[in-house]
């Protein structure tokens, strides 16, 4: 079976510090990965990189076996990569109300605008934000605003769903609320899930493989 997620010598430096040096890493489909490793190791930049946000240096990137970057070339845009993202600072427009944050998500999509608005239910629906769903962002709570992010991100229903510490400051019985949606998207559209924590137990409900980022590289393979 071809790789899901094919990363070969990626390179990145930002100005002459650089944050990975020949990393390469593959990952399959249906493997979750809790991908862990010190702050300022490059997992959030890593991330980025696979989603298409930004470019490495140097190095190849392949999705499906197809090239979505190479050296510092986009050649397939994040639109198109079947990839979505949980940022740690969720990334969502504060003076957008939910609905609309979630349908700006789907905005690349080839679904028509009845299926747009119905997936976006369906997200917030899951996430169980939908009562929140016509309030504009800067009025919810982080919590509230955490799961607007994963609804977000579960409505595009990805191949790769990258999660960078979307847990962070939770209690157990939020923690748990973001990750039943998780858990269903996983189930039901076998969507591979990398998630980035620095609580090996994270890895439990997923399955997930452990794998650590240090010094630029990937010092275990899943």
């Amino acid at each position: 079976m071809c790789p899901l997620l094919e990363i070969e010598n990626i390179e990145k430096s930002f100005g002459k510090s650089p944050v990975l040096a020949g990393l390469s890493w593959s990952v399959c489909p249906g493997k979750n990965v809790l991908l862990n490793g010190p702050s300022g190791s490059g997992k959030s930049t890593l991330l980025r990189l696979i989603a298409g946000l930004d470019v490495p240096g140097r190095g190849t990137i392949r999705v499906e076996g197809r090239i979505a970057s190479h050296d510092t070339r986009l050649i397939i845009p994040p639109c198109q990569r079947g990839i979505a993202m949980v940022f740690q600072d969720l990334g969502l427009w504060a003076n957008l109300t939910a609905r609309q944050n979630v349908l700006l998500g789907l905005a690349g999509s080839r679904l028509t605008r009845s299926e747009k608005q119905q997936r976006a239910e369906d997200a917030l629906g899951l996430c169980q934000i939908s009562f929140k769903a016509g309030e504009r962002c800067f009025r919810l709570s982080v919590g509230e605003q955490q799961r607007v992010a994963l609804a977000r991100a579960i409505a595009v229903r990805p191949k790769l769903l990258l999660l960078d510490e979307p847990f962070t400051g939770l209690d157990l019985v939020l923690k748990q609320s973001l990750l039943d949606p998780i858990l269903e998207l996983w189930r039901a559209h076998d969507t591979t899930v990398i998630l980035v924590s620095h609580y090996p137990a994270d890895a439990m409900p997923l399955s997930a493989a452990f794998v650590t980022l240090e010094n630029g590289r990937i010092l275990n393979n899943s």
